[in-house]
């Protein structure tokens, strides 16, 4: 009658010094990078060049818009950089005009002043009358306004070449605000060909005819490679559980294989932190409920593993390598009996 209980006794400790090394959990799903594909011009979608669930890769074609008003605006934007380019060489050329009539204009006040020198001393000796004088005066004053006038224009044109007469027309800066209109035309020309992200599976493709928004997704392409295990555990279990140890994965769609994977990282936060409305409650009916913490595992495949898809339920046993000790029961058992106080997990 003794034996009895003492065989469970026993076996109850050996159990349960043995089972403290692996801890398990089945709130575990696969994931994967997921990209929502969303246009950067607005018009109607005129060819889907991908079928549902069709695999692509990085850079493939997936749609196009109606590009017409795109390349009507790029044709316009190239008429209004040759219009800017040619201004700028008039400019030049002006400039260049100015200086030779400038000294046209120096040429004649020289002439000015000899003729008004030559006149005012005959005006002295009396020999002509003092018409011609006021006439010979008025050449002079005439010649230098000009001078005067042309230096303002000059520095008008110089003004309008940024101030360098020799500067280079594709550096002139209404060259480069046409060039930068040209190149956003050019470049929302080619954002009308919409192109797979990343490499993986397309799905939920747009129909033709849809009128895509700027910013709004139409359609999303999913990983099928470099997926991983997000595994929520209890906090209570995650006292030694630490990156770089071994798991097992079950997957549900599979349950007659198992992978093998490593423990990658612990989120900072438990998953409660990520929620719209978290649950703290600073309220008198506060009632503890323990916490789960996203684990991330990386799940090893080996060739000829059947295909593993974002979403699916799984599995995850995390080897700690921890084993009990009979002082960690006899601690266990004084806490369960309230002899002892609260310890600190060991660690």
């Amino acid at each position: 009658m003794w034996s009895l209980p003492v065989l469970v006794a026993i076996a109850g400790i050996a159990f349960w010094l043995t089972a403290g090394r692996h801890v398990g959990t089945d709130n575990a799903y696969i994931k994967g990078d997921r990209v929502m594909v969303a246009p950067e011009v607005a018009g109607a979608i005129i060819e889907v060049l991908v079928q549902e669930n069709q695999r692509v890769t990085r850079g493939q074609l997936l749609f196009r818009i109606q590009d017409e008003p795109f390349r009507l605006a790029l044709a316009r934007a190239d008429s209004e950089l040759e219009t800017v380019r040619a201004d700028v060489r008039g400019l030049r050329a002006g400039y260049r005009q100015k200086r030779e009539e400038i000294k046209a204009a120096k040429s004649q006040e020289t002439f000015a002043v000899a003729d008004f020198d030559r006149q005012n001393e005959l005006a002295q000796r009396k020999v002509v009358s003092s018409q011609r004088l006021d006439e010979s005066r008025r050449d002079l004053d005439l010649a230098r306004q000009r001078i005067a006038m042309l230096n303002e224009e000059l520095m008008r044109l110089e003004a309008a070449l940024a101030g360098n007469p020799k500067i280079h027309t594709d550096e002139h800066p209404r060259v480069k605000q046409s060039q930068a209109a040209r190149d956003e035309a050019a470049l929302n020309l080619r954002r009308t060909r919409v192109e797979a992200p990343i490499d993986g599976i397309a799905a939920r493709k747009p129909t033709v005819g849809t009128h895509a928004a700027p910013g709004t997704a139409v359609m999303t392409v999913v990983a099928d490679e470099g997926l991983w295990i997000e595994a929520n555990f209890k906090e209570t279990d995650l006292t030694r559980v630490r990156p770089g140890q071994t798991a097992i994965v079950h997957i549900d769609t599979y349950p007659d294989r198992a992978w093998r994977g490593t423990v990658v990282s612990i989120a900072q936060a438990t998953g409660a932190e990520f929620a719209v409305l978290p649950p703290q409650n600073a309220s008198g009916n506060w009632v503890k409920v323990v916490q789960r913490i996203p684990v991330r595992v990386e799940v090893r495949r080996e060739p000829g593993d059947p295909p593993l898809r974002v979403g699916m339920s799984a599995l995850v046993e995390i080897d700690t390598g921890h084993v009990r000790s009979l002082g960690e029961l006899t601690t266990a058992m004084a806490r369960a009996l309230g002899l002892g106080g609260p310890t600190a997990a060991p660690r």
